[in-house]
């Protein structure tokens, strides 16, 4: 018994935690919210036991009864979408045009139905804390934008102008009354959904344990680097259908084109990661890359995911040859993108280690890729959208120079010359610098050259940029820049794309810049 106390103390000093925190309970020791046990060989094995676990019928039951009617909730807002655009959002965004309706009916349904399965799937994660705490997220953006379209502001009536009464007055119109029975119910399902989010987090910051098979799924998949595609096509889309008034194929096409993307951009990520780790680059004490240095996936699974998203990818860009007529435009854009996506860090000569890095990503995701969109969905390469788009490609190469100004040391080490590495230290810091500013400044100059005000709601990132600045030159925080700024470049395409969609003619205007400013704000909380 000794010598068990003895093991639990050790485990105590090194995670800095106090013992009464720890504690003991009906003589068992528990370390970090971990039971310990001693195996065979004399060496205590742990084995966590989350509280957020599932761990019979009833607590999963509970989940599906928490979250299943936001299944088929969306299920249905999917299903009657244009509908429902008609009816009742388009008139709660009033005077926003329909465009801003269709992209809120959009994050309403996406994050509202994976925000319910990542808490649905929490259950039978051994660690699934990361899926709680993403799911409430979104369940929490998804409540808090139903409530004021389907509610506060329900067929473009405002809940205030009903009647003069409070709605516990008799004389209380029974509209009111039941608009205030939805309102207050919402609330306390937001009330829900934040403890559900706290518990997670908390349990979190106080495991040792080791990230579960999910959790290292995601971290392959690299999910927030998919902001380098995301963004700039928003921008995109919002350009050719505001702007140029041209009209899109459908929500189909659209979508599909952005998961086969997002599919070779997986593959590449996770090609990357593979050459990074068999070259030595990543390394535990290093790595922002915890794929393969922490074994959270195996290799064959690895190898297995980027087989996947490359076939995905190959399946779409045959049906967009065919469906082009056999463009030799679509052909080239293709499989010259897909050569620069692979061709960064695999093959005879990686184009990352030569210091062609950033010129390869800026036109993997800016040019290459947006004129690929254009020539797919509406026929032609529409050089005004295409242009504007690129400036949010600026924040694309930021993110990976980021990611390779704190890898330089390891990037040296296996002979790599990466852009950070021939510029050194310090001019890396200030062309880090100059990539925000010329994103900006670039999507100002568009804006004039194409009579475009919408451009000024890009200026509601400048904080975000200037925060990023500030944060790469604090060591305590540069592991997870990349990430940070991965985040910051979605929100300055999504802050663009929809100042494009509300203002895309010379007038600026105070609402339309109110809007982007706090969807910005609103993008902001979640993220972190």
């Amino acid at each position: 018994m000794r010598q068990r106390k003895t093991v639990a103390e050790k485990h105590k000093t090194v995670n800095g935690h106090h013992e009464a925190a720890n504690g003991t309970a009906n003589g068992h020791d528990y370390t970090n919210g971990v039971n310990g046990h001693h195996g065979g060989n004399g060496v205590v094995e742990t084995k966590e036991h989350s509280l957020l676990k599932a761990r019979c019928a009833k607590d999963f039951l509970a989940r599906a009864c928490f979250v299943g009617i936001f299944v088929t909730e969306n299920i249905l807002h999917a299903t009657y979408f244009d509908i429902e655009i008609e009816t009742m959002v388009q008139p709660a965004l009033a005077p926003l045009p329909r465009e801003a309706a269709v992209c809120l009916h959009l994050v309403h349904i996406i994050f509202g139905l994976f925000g319910a399965v990542f808490i649905l799937v929490s259950g039978f994660d051994t660690a699934g804390r990361t899926a709680l705490t993403k799911g409430t997220s979104m369940m929490l953006v998804f409540m808090s934008t139903i409530t004021w379209t389907w509610w506060i502001n329900r067929h473009g009536i405002p809940y205030w102008t009903l009647d003069p009464y409070p709605f516990w007055d008799v004389r209380c119109s029974a509209e009111k009354r039941n608009r205030t029975v939805h309102i207050l119910k919402n609330i306390s399902i937001v009330g829900a959904l934040t403890i559900l989010q706290q518990m997670a987090k908390y349990e979190s910051q106080a495991s040792g344990a080791k990230p579960s098979w999910l959790e290292g799924l995601v971290t392959a998949l690299r999910p927030w680097s998919f902001t380098a595609l995301l963004a700039p096509s928003l921008v995109l889309f919002a350009s050719l259908r505001c702007l140029l008034q041209i009209e899109l194929p459908g929500y189909t096409a659209v979508f599909m084109i952005m998961l086969s993307g997002m599919a070779l951009q997986a593959a590449a990520n996770l090609a990357n990661s593979y050459q990074d780790f068999k070259k030595g680059i990543d390394s535990k004490e290093t790595a922002g890359d915890r794929t393969l240095v922490d074994g959270l996936v195996s290799m064959r699974l690895l190898k297995t995911l980027a087989a996947i998203g490359l076939i995905w990818w190959l399946s779409f860009f045959a049906w967009s040859v065919v469906a082009t007529a056999y463009s030799g435009v679509v052909v080239g854009l293709a499989v010259f993108g897909s050569l620069l996506a692979f061709g960064y860090t695999l093959g005879p000569a990686p184009l990352k280690y030569l210091g062609l890095g950033d010129l390869t990503i800026f036109i993997c995701f800016g040019p290459c890729w947006l004129a690929y969109c254009s020539q797919v969905l509406v026929g032609n390469l529409h050089w005004e959208a295409i242009l504007l788009a690129s400036s949010v490609s600026f924040y694309v190469i930021a993110t990976l120079h980021a990611n390779n100004y704190r890898d330089i040391e390891s990037d040296s080490r296996a002979g790599a010359k990466t852009v950070a590495i021939r510029l050194g230290p310090r001019l890396s810091l200030v062309y880090y610098d100059l990539l925000l500013l010329t994103a900006h400044v670039s999507a100002l100059l568009a804006g004039y050259c194409y009579g475009c005000a919408g451009v000024l709601a890009s200026l509601s990132c400048v904080p975000q940029s200037l925060w990023l600045s500030f944060r790469i030159r604090r060591r305590a925080t540069l592991r997870t820049q990349d990430e940070e700024t991965a985040k910051s470049a979605m929100f300055f395409g999504v802050a663009l794309g929809l100042g494009i969609i509300t203002m895309p003619g010379t007038e600026p205007s105070t609402l339309a810049l109110g809007v982007c400013c706090l969807v910005t704000a609103v993008l902001k909380v979640f993220a972190d």
